[in-house]
């Protein structure tokens, strides 16, 4: 009778192991599609079988373990931040690509192409009031040209300063939920365990690793500290220590730390690497290339013109201004009048020396090795290199997460085919061990009934 007893109790605890077992897979399945979630595998475990000592043996549930792997979690992340990066870059410099026109239809080498052009004119008709007219309408539309495309780039300055400060709060708000994770760890240990918890804490590393580099350390309790670049602390523990973006107190702008040190150069990745690198390196350089033209251009005819004579056979006067500091930005039309400007070359008035040397000019060496539209076309193609270099990185970095994340997915993510093999192979264990229950009840009461 003892051995009856102690069949059924094996076989009761087996049926609750089962019953753990397709929960399990339950779960699994209705979190197929959760960010961050990892597969869970319900222990068994095989009880001692030994009759004779009463040991019917049997099965009885152990801890419940999630598949996930830490190596693949930390590829996706490293793919994901380099994607980050990428990707910001490239639809930044996409957005900025109609400022610096590469075509010479439009912008500042057309305007520019129109002005040497009306020299030649002018050099054909000296005396011409339309001709000389023509020249200052032309110089108009270069200073025009340059003022657009110089305010573009500082406009995109501006925008790259205010995603900055979005890409700050975005990164504040996703450490700020890790430290809420690890308080809830920090109360209660089993929630480390906690399969919804797990999604939701690598969900959040993962979309702040496409925000910036932050290394991820796991302690033993199970929390999660995090450090900006290696080096600055956003979570210890259930302490957040929040960064901050200063875009304002100079043209460059820097990360700074809780105490309020600068450590922009750690940031490097990420889509705020990538902001920080477009708003203090790659646009500054585009206008000092552009203010450096916009001076040339204006200091070297304003030189030709000034060493020329003008309709009253005095010195030309100067068809361009500008400031020193900002010259692109700055430039424009002085208020020469049509009868001043130097078509004759000094010691010929009347004549067109001056008008034939400006006309030349447009096609002769000016800014180092470059002509006026090859320094442009110059600046340009920096600029088309960069946009190249994003777009194929963007591309290849995409390839290398998708990669990371078919990995990851083949360690830990759920498969349903996987999860029905385990469905039917639980549903039938615990169908034999409700059977058993079945059987042994039957077997009791006929026990009991000889008995009685």
């Amino acid at each position: 009778m003892s051995n009856l007893f102690a069949s059924l109790l094996s076989a009761s605890g087996a049926l609750r192991a089962f019953d753990r077992s397709l929960a399990t897979v339950q779960n699994n399945v209705t979190n197929a599609s959760t960010p961050g979630y990892a597969k869970q595998r319900q222990v068994l475990n095989a009880l001692e079988f030994q009759p004779e000592r009463g040991l019917p043996g049997g099965v009885s549930a152990g801890e419940r373990v999630s598949a996930r792997d830490e190596y693949t979690e930390r590829l996706v992340r490293d793919q994901q931040n380099e994607y980050g990066q990428a990707q910001q870059l490239k639809v930044s410099l996409s957005d900025m690509e109609p400022i610096l026109d590469v075509t010479g239809q439009a912008g500042v080498p057309y305007a520019l192409s129109q002005l040497f052009q009306s020299f030649s004119l002018l050099s054909v008709s000296p005396n011409d009031a339309v001709a000389r007219q023509n020249v200052i309408d032309q110089a108009g539309q270069v200073a025009r040209a340059f003022r657009t495309t110089a305010a573009g780039l500082e406009d995109a300055s501006a925008n790259a300063g205010r995603q900055i400060v979005s890409a700050v709060e975005g990164i504040n708000r996703l450490a700020g939920l890790i430290s809420d994770y690890n308080a809830l760890i920090q109360r209660d240990v089993h929630n480390a365990s906690d399969p919804s918890l797990d999604a939701n804490i690598h969900a959040t590393l993962e979309e702040l690793s496409e925000a910036a580099g932050v290394q991820v350390l796991k302690q033993e309790n199970g929390t999660y500290n995090l450090l900006l670049g290696g080096q600055t602390a956003l979570v210890i523990g259930d302490r957040q220590f929040k960064i901050a973006a200063d875009t304002g107190s100079s043209a460059q702008s820097r990360i700074l730390d809780a105490s309020g040190a600068d450590v922009t150069a750690q940031v490097k990745t990420g889509r705020l690497g990538a902001l920080l690198e477009l708003k203090n390196d790659m646009i500054p350089n585009w206008l000092a290339s552009l203010d450096t033209l916009a001076s040339a251009v204006a200091t070297k005819v304003n030189a030709q013109l000034q060493s020329g004579l003008d309709s009253q056979g005095n010195p030309g006067a100067a068809l361009f201004t500008f400031q020193a500091a900002t010259p692109a930005r700055s430039l424009d039309v002085t208020a020469i009048d049509i009868s001043q400007l130097a078509a004759a070359a000094a010691g010929a008035p009347g004549g067109n020396g001056n008008a034939l040397v400006l006309a030349g000019m447009g096609s002769s060496a000016q800014v180092g090795p470059f002509t006026f539209t090859g320094a442009y076309a110059d600046l340009a193609a920096k600029f088309g290199r960069e946009l190249s270099n994003a777009q194929q990185r963007q591309a290849t970095a995409q390839q290398l997460l998708a990669q990371a994340r078919a990995m990851r997915q083949d360690e830990s993510g759920v498969s349903l085919d996987e999860e029905a093999a385990q469905l039917i192979e639980f549903q039938r264990s615990y169908q034999a061990a409700a059977r058993l229950i079945t059987v042994l009840d039957e077997l009791t009461q006929s026990v009991l009934n000889l008995i009685h």
